[in-house]
């Protein structure tokens, strides 16, 4: 039987590259032929963003975000670097992957890259008037972006905007976190680092099922919300925040209990 990603994880060592791990496992007949495929994959995920055209020559980032849907908890950004195809198995957009798959996945992400940065804008920021949900998630993956070290030569960027203010070549790729390796790395690091967050939001603020819904407008959180009210790491730009709150001055309470 063949071996699933999560199993090779725990088996091979992250340092070895894609090539050094499919040299030294052609041999195991039992898992090969996985192996082979896998790198088969990751090398075409590579090959569209130019890491396997002339690998070592070219340091290509991506960018992702995750948590602009739900109403509550910070939106969170990663950036990734890497100059060759990195041997990740099962890699590709996080909401694919079970979370004990994205979770092993982090460190191998951290070894095999030549570069990576995480950002969090906190429930006080996405709250105040000035800006939006999308002008936020360009700011954070922007932020993260500048501090790779060092800089990338190129960028691709999650979703159909690129990043302003940014003097590199890059392009915006939809379903990018799918199609391209350090997007999809990127998103596997920001999504188990807003679901950490959920987590602990979810001690301090029990009550509202934020380990399980990761604060997104499940039917379990509506009905908490409507019982409990908002706690202060709700989004009061979304209607059923705002409505379960009894006054324009209970806003304003809110956004004070933030300062």
């Amino acid at each position: 039987m063949r071996e699933s990603p999560l199993d090779l994880l725990g088996r091979l060592d992250p340092r070895q590259t894609l090539r050094q791990v499919l040299d030294s496992q052609t041999r195991a007949l039992d898992s090969s032929l996985w192996i082979q495929e896998e790198c088969q994959r990751l090398q075409e995920m590579g090959h569209l963003e130019g890491l396997g055209i002339d690998p070592g020559t070219e340091l290509v980032a991506g960018a992702d975000e995750v948590g602009r849907g739900p109403m509550a908890g910070p939106l969170v950004a990663a950036a990734v670097a890497f100059r060759s195809v990195p041997w990740l198995p099962g890699l590709r957009d996080s909401k694919k992957l079970k979370p004990a798959h994205r979770e092993a996945l982090v460190p191998w992400i951290h070894c095999q890259a030549v570069s990576w940065s995480v950002y969090v804008v906190p429930v006080e920021v996405l709250n105040q008037p000035k800006g939006t949900i999308h002008s936020h998630s360009l700011e954070a993956m922007r932020e993260c972006v500048g501090r790779l070290n060092p800089e990338p030569d190129r960028l691709l960027v999650d979703g159909r905007f690129p990043l302003e203010g940014l003097d590199l070549p890059q392009r915006a790729v939809v379903h990018g976190d799918d199609l391209c390796l350090a997007v999809a790395a990127a998103s596997v690091l920001a999504k188990v680092q807003r679901d950490q967050i959920m987590c602990e939001l979810d001690r301090l603020w029990p009550g509202y099922g934020f380990a399980r819904n990761k604060g997104y407008c499940t039917a379990d959180h509506l009905e908490a919300l409507e019982r409990l009210g908002p706690c202060p790491v709700h989004r009061l730009r979304f209607g059923p925040v705002r409505a379960s709150l009894a006054s324009p001055e209970a806003v304003q309470g809110m956004l004070d209990l933030e300062d």
